[in-house]
């Protein structure tokens, strides 16, 4: 008859129950090696855990009888499995090995299982007929030991097929590993490369730049001749080449110029050092005579029988002196003002040498240039200062004056006080003409001289007032003489003088 497991559980909660059948320990403890099958769920149901719902005992009482029950029930049955798995076949005591475990091992698993998984009730009647009726588990007949290691043989497999796969397909034409090994990793942290290249190095090298280059030219006529950019299939059809070719010999190209690079960087920093104190900062010098050395490898014939170094040098030296002059100077000159500039040194040392005061109508003429020009040029030059920059910094910390304090204004318009004396000199204007002039005279001579509006000619002002040009004339003209004889009476030669 079968019997239900109960797994007691603290005071306050309840017992949670699953169906439970014989074939489920079968399938826990016995594999095929063992000839598990010979046994039936009636021959080892008497070996299940059989335990009692008793109210009159409390429920940690029950649960240490359980305990003691299901580690007897468990011995009984290890016992009952090693007497079986000593009569198996000669054949399968290798597998027996690997799948045996200590008894301890055993019970504590059984325990645990018991814990987690087999929470059964013992008001649910059970039976053999509805044990019967439970699914069966299709097993794989392996042992969980055996099919880890069977998996890390396939994987270890596998790993040595796919090698041998990958290597297999690698292209012919494949990017050189050289080229990879040696590829620098930035410019801050020592990628500087510390070997000096020998002279079968640079020209390898520069012969796989040229074929980029030539690659980068046939793709931009390509593209004009298809009106847009070609794809890397349309390239290497034009080419006669595989995509797989033109790729590595793309990164082929890209590496060597990186290369040959990072080879002349020192050359690059001595040269910008040179230039360091002139205004510009170091690393924009720098930069400058990377641009040049890049240019210089571009351009590099190794046919020639010249060193890479020697080439190069007047790049860097190019790309540093056109960094220094746009970068030294608040104000940005152009190019061709700075040879012009050049120029206007060297004649200056010139006539200096020769005796001669080096003026400006002087350089022009031994540059048969235009005063005009060389006047620009040399006013361009002045050095740029702020009106707030202090003119004596004071040692104390504290501000004091700035140059605006100092540096002298020649425009008049920038000075407050000379508006207010244009604006007192018009007010006593006015009051002069309505003192001393009538109303056509008054109009004729602010038309005339522009004391309100732009001045006008005496043809104009005789269509306004419908007189002859000679009559408006000589009413102006009388006009001004009443003027200044009323200055005069008054004291105001000042406004004559300017007048």
């Amino acid at each position: 008859m079968a019997t239900a497991a109960v797994i007691g559980l603290p005071a306050g909660k309840r017992l949670l129950t699953t169906p439970f059948c014989p074939s489920d320990l079968s399938e826990k403890f016995f594999s095929p090696d063992h000839g598990s099958g010979q046994f039936s769920a009636a021959a080892f149901a008497r070996n299940f855990i059989v335990a009692k719902k008793t109210p009159e005992l409390g429920q940690s009482t029950a649960h240490c009888q359980m305990q003691t029950r299901a580690i007897k029930a468990l011995e009984e049955y290890v016992g009952a499995f090693s007497a079986l798995s000593q009569q198996s076949s000669v054949s399968h005591k290798e597998d027996d090995r690997n799948a045996e475990l200590p008894l301890e091992a055993l019970l504590l698993l059984q325990k645990s299982l018991l814990e987690k998984q087999w929470n059964l009730s013992l008001d649910q009647p059970f039976s053999l007929e509805t044990a019967r009726k439970q699914p069966g588990v299709v097993r794989s007949g392996v042992s969980a030991r055996q099919r880890r290691t069977s998996t890390r043989k396939r994987g270890s497999n596998q790993g040595v097929v796919v090698g041998a796969l990958r290597k297999r397909k690698q292209p012919a034409a494949a990017v050189s590993p050289e080229l990879l090994q040696n590829r620098p990793r930035g410019y801050i942290r020592g990628a500087i490369s510390d070997g000096l290249l020998t002279h079968a190095e640079v020209v390898s090298l520069s012969e796989k730049i040229k074929a980029g280059i030539f690659l980068e030219e046939h793709k931009s006529k390509l593209e004009q001749r298809l009106g847009c950019e070609p794809t890397d299939k349309q390239l290497a059809s034009s080419l006669r080449m595989s995509s797989s070719e033109l790729h590595s010999r793309m990164i082929e190209s890209s590496l060597a110029r990186e290369r040959l690079a990072m080879s002349n960087v020192r050359l690059v920093l001595s040269i910008a050092q040179k230039y360091d104190s002139m205004g510009a900062e170091l690393d924009d010098l720098v930069q400058g005579g990377l641009i040049g050395l890049l240019r210089g490898i571009e351009k590099f014939d190794s046919s020639k029988g010249c060193r890479i170094s020697t080439y190069v040098y007047w790049w860097i030296r190019q790309g540093v002196s056109r960094a220094l002059v746009e970068n030294s100077r608040i104000l940005r000159l152009p190019s061709h003002l700075h040879g012009r500039l050049f120029s206007i040194r060297s004649a200056k040392t010139r006539l200096q040498e020769r005796g001669i005061a080096p003026s400006i109508d002087k350089i022009a003429e031994s540059m048969k240039m235009s005063t005009k020009k060389v006047r620009n040029a040399v006013e361009a030059v002045s050095k740029v200062l702020s009106l707030d920059r202090e003119a004596f910094p004071s040692q104390d910390g504290l501000s004091g004056d700035t140059l605006h304090s100092y540096v002298a204004d020649d425009h008049a318009e920038n000075n407050p006080w000379s508006g207010v004396q244009e604006w007192s000199l018009k007010e006593e204007v006015n009051k002069l003409l309505c003192a001393t002039l009538s109303q056509r005279e008054r109009d004729i001579v602010r038309l005339y001289y522009g004391l309100e509006k732009d001045s006008q000619t005496w043809e104009d002002i005789s269509r306004q007032f419908g007189l002859s040009r000679e009559r408006v004339r000589q009413v102006g003209l009388l006009a001004l003489e009443k003027l200044k004889q009323e200055a005069r009476r008054r004291g105001l030669e000042t406004m004559l003088a300017q007048q």
